[in-house]
Parts: structure tokens; C-alpha cells; sequence
């Protein structure tokens, strides 16, 4: 049975990365090879001085330069923007047993005897699907661990979670549904699939001294990593990648202090990477620098911890992510980057980065490239710092997801432009394998993916200047030094900064940087998004739960003077009763005021065909004709008076869907005045086709600031449309 168990979860389909494929065999001109002398012996803090704006270089060896190009392709690609091979893995289930059934099925010995739990209740129901195979999934993390300490018990809430395998011509959402509704299940879903974002592009010709090639990463003057080397290098601080692993092999890499790490993915101690995006995200956060070789890392005397949980077509499931995250967590990572997304919302990846947030490790995701909602598990903003992509002009990357998840920008690149005029586009250059995959070179990519590892490691910077401070702490920190950059449902607090971050943990001031110049817009360029008014007109998406620290605005402390303060006689104002009433302008759509439309793919607006009441409804999504991947959202602020007692929010909404749960979704969720996700009212897929009343409690938030938020996410992967129709909507208050 085991080896069973083994075979199903090798032939798991996965999680398409944030990064297009780039398949190591073949036999493709198209990068240069780099002839690399032997490594230096490794730079030691003591010996050779982290690299600062002021740093000059050395002088005693000139660093060798590459052959000349042969054939550099002169176009750049794309951020990855397709969709997974399927939504989930035919086949195959996740569900979370109650704490009773979770003991008798380890008591009675599940994991030996697979489908047969011993829970006559669950076991009914396993018969009833055709099972063949009930695994927890913390089997293969004690495989990998081998440690005699650890056990599911160990790993709390995550440790209840099993794979159910079936028959793969089964369909899926009917075989979920069947076991959510048994007494013993907690939860089920599909074992989803997602995708990754970052393709390569070009080598640039000529070094520079010390790392020969920093002069092309003008994502590190962006985010003032030089400057924060004179305050920190990550020391002590280990990172997990988990990712499609990451190849040591690489000449940059070689240098680089790591551990063994696991490959979940083919169940083997080997976690080296076979496709390219692992290696290349690892070495933003940790590269070899200092090395008279190649290109920097942010923090590059941490450690790296690689955790392959993809394969070499960049795929990989949501299970083997969960075990890669709860290995990261018991192997000591402080850090872990995600730069991997998937559509489909899952309360067992919630739970796995919740796993990691309660046991103090800084988690951080890209947030997706469709240019629509935040992915997952970016979206799980309480437990994840999540990361959108700007270009090197601070403008918004084009293929860049957004929402009120999103927490911090940082540099994604982009290669369709070179703003900087150094010849090459604007992606993120790292080492990583050549586009035939037989050996290595310095290749741009572009994507999220690029910009969740320099959130990672300034995180990692932080951590070891201060090794204690929680995931909260970090975050808090990354945010409120972050530099504003417009609209927070766009670009959160705004960009990493990280020698001003490290100030303030150090309480010293950073050195400022040689300035580097914004290249002047041209009409090529996207726009910089003003930050909003009091009634914003950024778009955003509702899929997680974050809370923001607003970031603060420097002032100038006023200086104390001898002037005496006059008396003022309080006047004491008169008692008013606060009356209870609407709160809401325009609830039934019929005039123009107080909604907004968010300006995004396939923006929402009115509808005449479809209402509740009067002449007019709000449409949202696509009722029909040909679906595609897009995004509509409307919105209203209002403030909640905080002698409030009873707070009740009223709408009518009419359902419309041609497509498939676990695709689409239909959303009523409330922001924070940040515009940040603050409650998930309703995430659905619907086709009812009919009004319905919808009524929530909103009691709790009084006093506050907030906005009523309703959207439709379509991803377009069927064709299939999804719409939702809003009208009558009421905001009440009693006191």
C-alpha cells in the first residue's frame, strides 16, 4: 500500500509556477557561456567588506570578461500569464478530519491500511466514491524530516489533513461535496493546480568589477540595498525557496551557504532544480556577492533552504506546496518565499501558511500576473506578506495582480522596455540554466516572481538584525518604511525600502545612496497611478484577510518656543442624539452618485434588463458571450457612527454563472479604510438566477471607516461566463 501511496503522489499533477517553463534539455542557440575562472575562496564579513554606493573596486585583479556574443536574441518574453494544464488534479481530494476522527484514524492505523479509516461513518461514504487510498498528508513530511520526535501531533491543524485518492473519472466537485458533508469531514477540496510567472531573456557583454555583472540589477539601487549592506547580510538567517529547487551547480550559486533541503515533488532527498525558476529566484535572495563573479543576492550571507515541490514542467500540487511549507518550518527556515500562485482559493493552503505564521516564520508570495485578483496564497493576508511587481520607472508592471491583499511592491522588470538605455529590457537578472538547458548563464526574467524575492530578502536582512521579532513585527516594519508609490489596492504601502527598514529596526540612519535617476515617461511607458481621493478610483479584488499599518508621512517636529499657550475656555457643546438611519447614497443604483466602478478588465456598470427595483442594477462579470480572464468591482465608503448598536447591511443580488466552481467567483466582502480586505461577507459561484436577499451583521465595525465592496473574478479558463447583478443595497444603523 505504501508503495501505492508513493506512486499516486508522483503522478500528481501540480502547481504551475509564477514563472514560464524553461525546459533544461534541448539544443537552442541564444545565450552566451560564460568561461569562468575557479572561485575565489569565500568573502568573509572580516576580510572582504559587504559592497556600499561607495565601495571601489578592486584593484589588485581585473575580473574576466565573457566571449563575445554569438547570438543574443534581441526580444524579451513575457510574464507567464497562461493557465494550468487543469484546475485540479483529477483523482484526487483534500479533507481535514475532526480531532476524534483524526485520532481513531491513527489509532486503528490509517496510514497502513489506506482507504479503510476504521470510522464506519467515513468510511461509507469512502466506499461510496470508489476510494482507493486515504493518506496523511504529514506521511511524506516524516519521510523527509526522519526525525523520531516528529509526528502529526507536532504540526497541529494541518496534521488532519489527508488526500483521498478515487477513481480519476470521477468528477471531482461531486466526489468534494460528498465527503464535505460527512459528520467526521471538517472540509474538502479539490487538490488544486496553479501557475508561476518569469521568463529569461538576454546576457549582458561587458562586466564591471566586483560582481561583474551588478551593474545590469538596477532593482537593487531601487530598493536601496546598498546602502542596507552597511547595516546587515543576512547572517544566521536561514530562507526557504520552495520552489522547483535550486541548482548549486551554478557557477554564482556555488559559494552560497545552504542546506539539503527535499524534493517533495519526486519523494527523494534531492532537491536540485530541473527547470530553472527555483535557482533563479534563490539567487536574488542569496546569491554568491563579492565573489568578482557574476551578479549580487540581497542577503547574501543567509542561508538558503531549497524545497522542491515542482517539477521540471513547472507544475506542482497543492499538497506537495502545503508539505514544503510545514518541511520549511520544521527545518528552522525564519523566511519562506512563494513565488508560485494558484486561482483556486484552499482552506488547506490557508492552513499550512497559517501553520507557518503561528510558529514565527515571515512568509512571502508573489501576487500573481493575470493584471487581476490577488492569487493564492498571496491572498491569505493575515499569515502572508503579499508582493506586486513594479518596472524600473515605479510605474505598475503591466501583467502585475492587485487588490486590497496586496502589502508591498518590489522590482518584477520589465523586458519589453529599457528605460535605463543599458541595452538590455528591464527584468531581473540572475543566474540560472541556459534557454537549451545545458549549462548556465545570466538570463532577465520578469513576473511577481521576481519581486516576492526581494521582499524575501530584506525580510531576511531584518530577521538578522533582529533574530526574535515576529512575522506581525516584520511586516509592520516593511510597511510603514515602505515608499508610496499610489493607490493601496495597487501598490500596498508601496516599495520596499530596505536600508530605511533597517533603520528603524537598528535605530540608526542608512547612508544615502548615490541617486540614481527616473528615466522620463515616454508614451511607451503605463502611467503612475495618483494614490486616491476620498473616493478612490483604483481597482481591487477581495480574496484574503489583511490588515495594513497605514504608511507614515514624515514631518517636522515643531520647535519649542517661549511663546505662551492662551487659555481657551472649553465651550461645551450640546447634547445631540444620534438618529439611526441609511448610510448608504444611491443604494438602488438609480443615479450616478456614491458607487464606484473599479476601472478594471471588463469594468462593471449598469444594467436596465436586469433589476430588483426600478429602472436601473449594478452588473458585475460577464453575463455573456465569450468569457475571458477579468476582473469588475464596485464599491462605497462610508464611516460607521460609533454609538451604532445595530449595524446591518441589506443587498439584493441576482446570481448568473455558465461555469464551474473552484473558476469563477462571485464576492461580497468589506474593506478596511485602507482598502484593504477586512471580512468576507460571500464567496461564491452562483447560478441561482434569481433575487436574493442577503443580510449580514456588521455590529462589530462600528466606528469605523469602511468600504462595501462587491466583485466577480473570471478566469477564463472554460469560456464559460460568470456575472453577479446588485441593486437595493442598505446600510442601517440603531443606536
Amino acid at each position: 500500500m505504501k508503495a501505492k501511496r508513493i506512486l499516486l503522489i508522483v503522478s500528481v499533477v501540480v502547481f504551475l509556477l509564477t514563472a514560464c517553463e524553461v525546459p533544461r534539455p534541448g539544443g537552442q542557440s541564444g545565450d552566451i557561456t560564460l568561461s569562468t575562472p575557479a572561485p575565489p575562496p569565500a568573502a568573509t564579513e572580516e576580510t572582504v567588506p559587504p559592497p556600499t554606493e561607495e565601495a571601489a573596486p578592486p584593484a589588485t585583479e581585473e575580473a574576466a570578461a565573457p566571449p563575445a556574443a554569438e547570438d543574443i536574441a534581441p526580444e524579451g518574453v513575457p510574464a507567464f500569464v497562461g493557465q494550468p494544464s487543469q484546475p485540479a488534479q483529477p483523482g484526487q481530494a483534500l479533507i481535514k478530519l475532526s480531532t476524534e476522527a483524526d485520532t481513531m484514524a491513527r489509532a486503528l492505523g490509517v496510514e497502513e491500511e489506506g482507504a479503510i479509516s476504521g470510522i464506519p461513518v467515513l468510511d461509507q461514504v469512502l466506499q461510496q466514491i470508489g476510494a482507493t487510498d486515504l493518506s496523511p498528508v504529514t506521511t511524506g513530511l516524516q519521510e523527509a524530516i526522519s526525525e523520531p520526535s516528529f509526528s502529526a501531533q507536532t504540526v497541529g491543524e494541518v496534521g488532519r489533513l489527508y488526500r483521498v485518492a478515487f477513481a480519476p473519472e470521477k468528477p471531482v466537485d461531486e466526489v468534494v461535496a460528498t465527503l464535505a458533508a460527512n459528520p467526521v469531514v471538517e472540509y474538502a477540496e479539490p487538490n488544486y493546480i496553479a501557475t508561476i510567472a518569469g521568463e529569461p531573456v538576454n546576457l549582458p557583454l561587458r562586466l564591471t568589477p566586483n560582481d561583474p555583472y551588478y551593474k545590469y540589477q538596477w532593482n537593487f539601487d531601487k530598493i536601496q540595498i546598498p546602502a542596507a549592506w552597511d547595516i546587515a547580510t543576512g547572517q544566521g538567517v536561514t530562507v526557504a525557496v520552495v520552489d522547483t529547487g535550486i541548482d548549486f551547480n551554478a557557477p554564482d550559486l556555488a559559494q552560497a551557504d545552504h542546506l539539503p533541503g527535499y524534493d517533495f515533488h519526486n519523494n527523494d532527498d534531492d532537491p536540485t532544480d530541473d527547470q530553472g525558476h527555483g535557482t533563479h529566484v534563490a539567487g536574488t535572495i542569496a546569491q554568491s556577492t563579492n565573489n568578482a563573479q557574476g551578479v549580487a543576492g540581497i542577503a547574501f550571507n543567509a542561508r538558503l533552504l531549497p524545497v522542491k515541490v515542482m517539477g521540471s514542467n513547472g507544475e506542482g500540487s497543492y499538497e506537495n506546496i502545503i508539505k514544503g511549507i510545514m518541511y520549511a518550518v520544521n527545518q528552522g527556515a525564519q523566511v519562506i518565499n512563494l513565488s508560485l500562485t494558484g486561482s483556486a482559493d484552499s482552506q488547506a493552503m490557508r492552513d499550512a501558511v497559517e501553520y507557518a505564521y503561528r510558529r514565527g516564520v515571515v512568509v512571502v508570495a508573489a501576487a500573481g500576473n493575470h493584471s487581476g485578483p490577488v492569487e493564492f496564497p498571496a491572498a491569505y493576508d493575515d499569515f502572508v506578506i503579499a508582493v506586486g511587481a513594479i518596472r524600473l520607472d515605479d510605474a505598475l508592471a503591466s501583467y502585475s495582480n492587485f487588490g486590497p491583499q496586496i502589502d508591498l511592491v518590489a522590482p518584477g522588470g520589465d523586458i519589453n522596455v529599457d528605460l535605463n538605455g543599458d541595452g538590455y529590457g528591464d527584468g531581473i537578472l540572475q543566474q540560472t540554466f541556459r534557454s537549451t538547458g545545458v549549462g548556465y548563464s545570466y538570463r532577465f526574467f520578469e513576473g511577481t516572481s521576481m519581486a516576492s524575492p526581494h521582499v524575501a530578502g530584506v525580510a531576511a536582512l531584518l530577521r538578522s538584525l533582529k533574530p526574535n521579532a515576529s512575522p506581525d513585527e516584520i511586516k509592520s516594519v516593511l510597511m510603514q518604511t515602505a515608499r508610496p508609490l499610489g493607490p493601496a489596492d495597487k501598490f500596498g504601502a508601496g516599495l520596499v525600502q530596505a536600508a530605511d527598514a533597517l533603520a528603524a529596526v537598528a535605530g540608526t540612519q542608512p547612508k544615502p545612496p548615490t541617486a540614481t535617476p527616473t528615466p522620463t515617461p515616454t508614451a511607451t511607458q503605463a502611467p503612475i497611478v495618483q494614490p486616491p481621493t476620498s473616493t478612490p478610483t483604483a481597482t481591487a479584488t477581495a480574496t484574503s484577510t489583511p490588515t495594513s499599518t497605514p504608511t507614515p508621512t514624515a514631518t517636522t517636529p515643531p520647535v519649542p518656543t517661549d511663546t505662551p499657550t492662551p487659555t481657551v475656555v472649553p465651550i461645551t457643546p450640546p447634547v445631540v442624539s444620534p438618529v439611526a438611519g441609511e448610510l448608504l447614497q444611491n443604494g438602488g443604483f438609480e443615479g450616478d452618485g456614491g458607487w464606484v466602478f473599479g476601472d478594471t478588465p471588463v469594468r462593471g456598470g449598469y444594467d436596465t434588463a436586469v433589476v430588483h427595483s426600478g429602472q436601473r442594477a449594478a452588473r458585475l462579470g460577464i453575463a455573456s458571450g465569450p468569457d475571458r480572464n477579468s476582473f469588475s468591482s464596485v464599491w462605497q465608503k462610508v464611516t460607521i457612527p460609533a454609538e451604532a448598536r445595530k449595524v446591518t447591511l441589506k443587498a439584493f443580488v441576482y446570481p448568473v454563472s455558465q461555469d464551474a466552481p473552484y473558476n469563477d467567483v462571485q464576492t461580497i466582502a468589506i474593506l478596511n479604510r485602507n482598502f484593504r480586505l477586512l471580512k468576507v461577507l460571500s464567496r461564491e459561484l452562483s447560478n441561482s438566477q434569481q433575487w436574493e436577499e442577503r443580510v449580514y451583521d456588521l455590529s462589530d465595525l462600528r466606528g469605523q471607516t469602511v468600504y462595501v465592496y462587491f466583485s466577480v473574478f473570471n478566469r477564463g479558463y472554460t469560456g464559460k461566463p460568470s456575472a453577479l447583478y446588485v441593486d437595493d443595497v442598505s446600510l442601517t444603523w440603531s443606536p
